[in-house]
């Protein structure tokens, strides 16, 4: 099967992580299967799982039809690495679906996610011309409602924050590719940091004002600035994660996150080579 740019791109991501043949891998949703086959045809331990049963045939006993905003059909700390491939945005329940994928992620392991850049410049423009965003031009359908109506889409700063109460820390900011269009915006990126800078300002609490830091230096990223979809990295900490129950290591994101300006690592986490953007997060 051909994979599509975002699925490359993903891949390219996953690569960079130097996982050994033989990591399990559980991609979720998977749609066809086509990135779980590339994944097993380079020895890795893959798996899929969708509502959607078209992996059946592909996969075979490494595809489980399920629905991705229920439990997932693996017991606790299974995988090494989860590959999210524009997912997310389709989903009723995001935060439900990342501690799911917390469960089922082994301590430490890592979450490959790809989403619908809703921050781009052009994607911001459209909405204020017209109220939606660049992959959602005119209302959904409410007689048909589809599973791939985009119901959920977030900006960057909404899913740093869904990631970082639910058990993760964002490791990398990156993007998937980059429409040529996209850069006849870039004359409105001085006015726009300007107005980010002053609304910044108006936080008063002190840690969260150094968290924002982070948050702003993303923003202003090549990634998030002009890239198609995000494509974001983030370690699982700690125990699993529970509704309502903040644990150290939920917490810690948060703290780790004023440190950002101290020597952190974070950048991007595709192969294109987009520069460096602060996510946020401890170097451990």
């Amino acid at each position: 099967m051909n994979l599509s740019i975002i699925h490359r791109a993903a891949l390219a991501t996953f690569h960079a992580l130097e996982f050994r043949p033989g990591a399990t891998v559980l991609d979720a949703p998977c749609g066809n299967g086509a990135l779980v086959l590339a994944l097993r045809g380079e020895g890795y331990d893959a798996h899929g799982l969708d509502i959607n049963p078209e992996g059946t045939a592909p996969l075979g006993a490494a595809f489980r039809h399920a629905d991705v905003t229920g439990p997932f059909p693996w017991p606790d700390a299974s995988f090494d690495a989860v590959l999210s491939v524009e997912g997310i945005e389709h989903l009723e329940n995001r935060f439900a679906y990342l501690r799911e994928i917390h469960r089922v992620l082994k301590p430490g392991g890592t979450l490959v996610l790809t989403t619908t850049n809703v921050s781009a410049v052009r994607s911001r423009v459209r909405f204020f011309a017209s109220g939606f965003h660049i992959r959602d031009p005119r209302p959904l359908r409410e007689a048909s409602p589809n599973p791939m109506h985009h119901i959920a889409l977030g900006t960057f700063p909404d899913l740093r924050y869904t990631l970082h109460t639910t058990g993760f820390a964002l490791q990398t900011v990156g993007h998937t590719h980059v429409k040529p269009v996209s850069w006849l915006y870039a004359w409105m990126v001085p006015w726009m940091w300007v107005y980010t800078r002053m609304a910044f300002r108006k936080e008063r609490d002190a840690t969260q004002r150094r968290a924002n830091l982070a948050i702003r230096s993303a923003l202003f990223s090549k990634s998030v600035l002009f890239g198609e979809n995000l494509l974001l990295t983030a370690r699982r900490l700690g125990p699993v994660a529970r509704p309502g129950l903040l644990s150290r290591d939920r917490r810690a994101p948060a703290i780790v996150a004023a440190q950002v300006h101290n020597g952190d690592r974070v950048g991007p986490a595709d192969h294109l080579g987009a520069r460096r953007a602060a996510a946020g997060t401890d170097n451990t």
